[in-house]
């Protein structure tokens, strides 16, 4: 039933194609990738971008287009590991991300964009030292928001390497928010093999 309304309410935008303020057109991409709470399974981007799906992911988040949808962009780019996402194209395009934005920016949309590639990050259950490492500093950073997926992020790559910088940082938090997902990563961390 849900499913229907969404087709419903993408053919009512389409018909108000005489109003020029109304969009005219979604192309699939836009369909695809506009739910606001999920993110497209790969299938459903691969059945959109055809086989050049991850090139096409890293163009629109490259790109100038929707913001929303860069985002979503970022957060598929885990779905398209294979295997131990540890290196190859959506590892680095994930690192990319996250090295492309400058720290001491704390611009809205610089908070998100730089949440949606740690999140990625953590997403991948890759392990590696070099991504605990590019995390650790976000632990200081300005937003709690950031902080929090921060914590997230290192306790789903389950290196116990982030343990200690962890702790550091409960040691000083003083939200409450962040200091409860630090404690969630520690606790989850302790169930990890070093």
């Amino acid at each position: 039933m849900k499913h229907s309304i969404g087709i419903a309410f993408v053919v009512a935008l389409c018909a108000f194609a005489g109003d020029s303020s109304a969009p005219t057109q979604l192309t699939s991409i836009d369909y695809v990738m506009t739910p606001i709470d999920t993110v497209p399974t790969k299938a459903e981007i691969v059945n959109v971008l055809g086989p050049t799906a991850l090139d096409n992911l890293k163009s629109i988040i490259a790109g100038t287009g929707d913001f929303g949808i860069q985002l979503r962009a970022i957060g598929a780019l885990p779905q398209f590991c294979t295997g131990n996402c540890t290196s190859g194209d959506p590892h680095d395009a994930i690192v990319g991300v996250i090295a492309g934005i400058d720290p001491d920016d704390h611009r809205g949309t610089t908070i998100l964009r730089l949440r949606a590639g740690i999140e990625s990050l953590g997403a991948t259950r890759g392990g590696l030292t070099s991504d605990v490492n590019q995390l650790v500093p976000f632990l200081d950073n300005a937003s709690r928001d950031i902080r929090v997926s921060t914590a997230r992020a290192l306790r789903d790559l389950c290196n116990t390497q982030a343990i200690v910088p962890l702790r550091v940082r409960y040691e000083k938090e003083l939200v409450a928010q962040v200091r409860l997902a630090i404690s969630a990563a520690l606790r989850d961390l302790g169930q990890c093999s070093p």
